[in-house]
């Protein structure tokens, strides 16, 4: 047993906001939190350690964050975050090229056309000029757009013929020619041709991410979308004992590039990993113009996104999964997508009260739903972050009114719903929990430009939409997100207390701890 003293401990439990020392059990669990004095009367077995007046807060749970991926870039998967021309981008490709001779297929992701001097996303051609002896693939920053050089598109066997998926687009010069770009369901016409990761493979990248995450205090993560060789992978690691952080991973339902829809894995609860939810995506990217809005794009004519799903395959494939004991998490920013997901919630809801379900993103919070979210029970998953690297995009293709609102923190939180704060990492390359909370609080991009100062939330808000939120939204409020007794001891010390901090960027993690372990 461990007594933590001489500790500044911020809680996030409102009816203990502060205290300076803790009592932890062997199995890592909270047994008293108070007053030295007390708590060393108390229990004079427990080991004194202590903390020099350092600040304690809750570990961080990223409720939207892709592990693997995370990993995969921290790996094998080439980088192109940062990128600021074709030319740099074609540099880059043809060094990782040469680096990497025995890779059947060259992988890339990062690119943004918005930070590129040319203002345009590559094409197959930019490609060709630096790769025609191996299949390429580059995958937009948000993961919601692709582009294939001339072979793969040979081995994919797909020309200007190739029908389009319900959901996606193959993009053509005006002569009708394929430029290499895909946009969202028809990225599986592709990707559905490159070797998938093994389990080993998988497990590398999930461990290397893990102990990335850790050392920037995110003691819990949701990985929103797992096909069923990575869901095996989180369950071999985790009877293994590799598992240090704690995981809610979602099974994927409806893959890209057709209609299927793949089985439901079974119920899986542990002490670090829970798979008790499947995943939709009902439209696209927002920075990518591919999510699904109810007007149209900044200067792009009738354009207003891609809306994935139907509803009767959504509805299909969600209401055997309810039936089953599943919850459901859905991809939602525009307006088309989130009125499709509040249709389909609100006849999930008549399976199975008692199954509530989430929202990822939801870019923007009409009126007409809040009552139904507020009914439902509906939950939200929302990023800050894409304010600070996003915004040129947001400014270049929404129109005026939309950068207003979008990403309504501030609208969530006054309409009572349940908000857990994430990053959706890669699609940022900044994933540290304290940018995250910066951006809630100023809405401002790394240009100092304001989008939205009506959606500010508070510094106490966005702590606990980062704690407490995330563990309700995981339906783990009653063991984690709170420093409370009773509660697991997952916690992280900073170098700095964040409400006398002059720069929340500037706040380093010095310790991460899980289960009443030190870890980082």
């Amino acid at each position: 047993m461990k007594l933590i003293f001489n500790a500044q401990i911020i809680t996030m439990d409102g009816s203990n906001p502060r205290a300076d020392s803790m009592v932890i059990d062997k199995q890592g669990i909270i047994k008293a939190i108070g007053n030295y004095t007390s708590l060393k009367d108390n229990f004079p077995s427990a080991k004194p350690l202590n903390f020099q007046s350092q600040t304690i807060l809750p570990g961080f749970n990223d409720a939207h964050i892709h592990v693997w991926k995370i990993g995969h870039l921290r790996t094998t998967l080439l980088d192109l975050r940062g990128t600021t021309s074709i030319k740099e981008f074609q540099q880059k490709l043809k060094h990782f090229a040469n680096t990497n001779k025995e890779s059947l297929w060259i992988l890339a992701r990062g690119i943004n056309e918005a930070t590129l001097k040319e203002k345009r996303l590559p094409t197959k051609t930019d490609i060709d000029e630096v790769i025609s002896d191996r299949p390429v693939w580059i995958i937009r920053t948000c993961a919601h757009i692709g582009i294939a050089n001339s072979l793969a598109l040979e081995q994919a066997q797909i020309n200007a013929q190739t029908p389009i998926p319900f959901g996606g687009e193959i993009k053509k010069h005006p002569d009708g020619a394929l430029n290499g770009i895909f946009t969202e369901r028809a990225m599986g016409l592709i990707t559905d041709h490159i070797p998938q990761p093994t389990k080993e493979s998988y497990a590398k990248m999930v461990i290397e991410a893990q102990d990335y995450l850790i050392s920037l205090g995110i003691t819990s993560a949701t990985d929103p979308a797992a096909d069923a060789t990575l869901l095996e992978t989180y369950k071999d690691l985790d009877k293994h004992g590799l598992l240090k952080m704690r995981f809610n991973v979602f099974a994927l339902r409806v893959p890209d590039g057709g209609d299927q829809i793949l089985s439901l894995p079974e119920l899986y609860q542990s002490k670090h990993l829970q798979i008790t939810t499947v995943k939709f995506f009902a439209d696209g990217g927002l920075s990518s113009t591919t999510a699904a809005l109810n007007i149209p794009y900044k200067n792009m004519y009738d354009y207003k996104g891609v809306l994935r799903l139907s509803y009767d395959l959504f509805i299909k494939a969600a209401s055997d999964a309810v039936s089953n004991g599943f919850r459901v998490a859905t991809h939602a920013i525009g307006h088309e997508a989130i009125d499709l997901c509040v249709e389909v919630y609100q006849a999930l809801s008549r399976i199975n009260k008692q199954l509530t379900h989430r929202i990822e993103h939801l870019g923007f919070l009409e009126q007409k739903h809040i009552p139904t979210f507020q009914t439902l029970g509906i939950s939200v998953a929302m990023q800050p972050i894409f304010l600070y690297e996003l915004a040129s995009n947001f400014k270049n293709t929404l129109p005026k009114q939309l950068l207003e609102e979008v990403y309504p923190v501030r609208s969530a939180l006054d309409a009572g719903i349940t908000l857990a704060l994430s990053t959706d990492g890669p699609v940022v390359k900044e994933i540290n929990p304290f940018w995250n909370i910066a951006t809630a609080i100023s809405r401002q991009s790394s240009t100092k430009d304001c989008l939205g100062p009506n959606q500010r939330i508070s510094l106490e808000e966005a702590l606990q939409a980062y704690t407490v939120g995330g563990a309700q939204m995981d339906h783990q409020e009653n063991s984690k997100g709170s420093l409370s007794i009773g509660k697991v001891a997952d916690f992280i010390v900073l170098d700095q207390n964040p409400y006398t901090s002059p720069d929340l960027k500037t706040i380093k993690v010095m310790e991460t701890w899980i289960d009443g372990k030190q870890v980082f």
